[in-house]
Formats: C-alpha cells, sequence, structure tokens
C-alpha cells in the first residue's frame, strides 16, 4: 500500500510539471523554435542525407538541452524546489519524477520535430524505424539533464556550465546513437548499440538516485 502511494506521489509530481509546460508554454515554445530554426537551415544548407544520423541527433540534444534544464532550474528560481523536498516523497522519488517528466517532454517534442525533420530533408528512410531508435537515444539525454542541471542552479552562467558539464558525461552514447539512428534509417535495428544505450541510460538513472541528496 505504501509503494502504490508513493507511486501516485510521483504521478502527481511529473502531472504538474506538466501541466506547468502546458500552461506557460515558455520552454515548449524555445524548444520548437529552436528545433525548427536549426532544422530549417540544414535544409538548405547541406546535403542533409549523407548526415541525417549526426544532424538529427544534434538537433535533438541541443534542444533537449535548452528546454529541460530551464524546467528544472525554474524550480530553484521559483524556490519552489523546497516544497517539493518537503512532501512526503524521499529525495531519490522527487529524482525519480524528473527524469520521467523531463524524457515524457523530450520525447513529445521529438514526436513534432521529428516528422517535419522528414520532410524539410526530403528524406527516403525508414519513417518508423528511426523514430523508434530516436526515441531510445532520447533515455540517456534526458537522464543527464535531470541529473546535472541542478548542479548549476546557483551558478551566474549555469548555462554555459552545463554544457560544459553535460558534453562529456554524454560522449560514450554519441557514436552508439550515430549508428543506431544510421542503421534504422536504412531499415535495420541495431540491437547492440540499443542495448548499450538503454544499460548507459540506466547507468545515469541509478548514479540520479544515489546521488539525489547531494544534488537536489
Amino acid at each position: 500500500m505504501k509503494k502504490l502511494s508513493e507511486f501516485f506521489l510521483i504521478l502527481e509530481v511529473i502531472k504538474k510539471d506538466l501541466k506547468v509546460e502546458a500552461r506557460n508554454k515558455a520552454v515548449i515554445n524555445q524548444m520548437l523554435l529552436f528545433a525548427l530554426t536549426t532544422t530549417f537551415l540544414f535544409s538548405v544548407s547541406i546535403d542533409v542525407e549523407s548526415f541525417f544520423p549526426q544532424i538529427i541527433l544534434l538537433i535533438i540534444l541541443f534542444t533537449s538541452i535548452s528546454g529541460s534544464s530551464i524546467s528544472i532550474l525554474r524550480e530553484y528560481d521559483l524556490e519552489t524546489i523546497e516544497g517539493l523536498k518537503a512532501s512526503p516523497l524521499t529525495n531519490s522519488q522527487l529524482m525519480t519524477a524528473k527524469v520521467l517528466s523531463n524524457l515524457i517532454l523530450v520525447l513529445v517534442l521529438s514526436f513534432f520535430v521529428y516528422p517535419i525533420c522528414y520532410a524539410l530533408f526530403n528524406l527516403k528512410g525508414n519513417f518508423l524505424l528511426t523514430f523508434i531508435a530516436l526515441a531510445i537515444v532520447v533515455l540517456p539525454i534526458s537522464g543527464v539533464i535531470t541529473l546535472l542541471a541542478p548542479l548549476s542552479a546557483s551558478s551566474k552562467g549555469r548555462e554555459m556550465l552545463l554544457l560544459a558539464m553535460i558534453f562529456p558525461v554524454i560522449f560514450p552514447v554519441i557514436l552508439p546513437a550515430t549508428k543506431l539512428i544510421g542503421l534504422a534509417y536504412s531499415g535495420v535495428f541495431d540491437l547492440m548499440n540499443a542495448l548499450f544505450i538503454f544499460s548507459y541510460a540506466g547507468m545515469i538513472y541509478s548514479l540520479s538516485i544515489l546521488l539525489s541528496d547531494q544534488i537536489l
């Protein structure tokens, strides 16, 4: 019974975060504007199909950083993080809720941005399998952002500091993610790289839980 009540409390935090984003729309609009502007610039400047895995990964990564980090840092700016920490949830459960809400936010963004990229880039590859690969790649990205964003909350140049912290941590999955997306585009699902990305996402989530008392 206790586990069930904790589960519903985590769901309430996720619902609260998503409602704030839906009502405010500032973060969602910023993420969409950045993604669409970048997509359009790439579509008119280079031969996109040759570099599609790298480009779509770059668009999703930078868009996720610019949007998801704001949704976390806003909790510190408005001091609502103290209210969440005073709730019955433990820090590890609160971190779980934040990871999941950011994951949903980035997945929804990808759901809207990817078809536009596909159309603007005039691509001919496997649409569905590529989207599945992209959804897998989003897992460690959202986890890393949630893990590191609170560490930069008190810094004046926190956006630059966050970028400097994220890239070394996310670097191990860049090559597997590029290969996964590239093979999915050609109609082949790369199980080994997908398992590696899942494992890395699990490791990041475990670190988030273990370090939640120091991070939040």
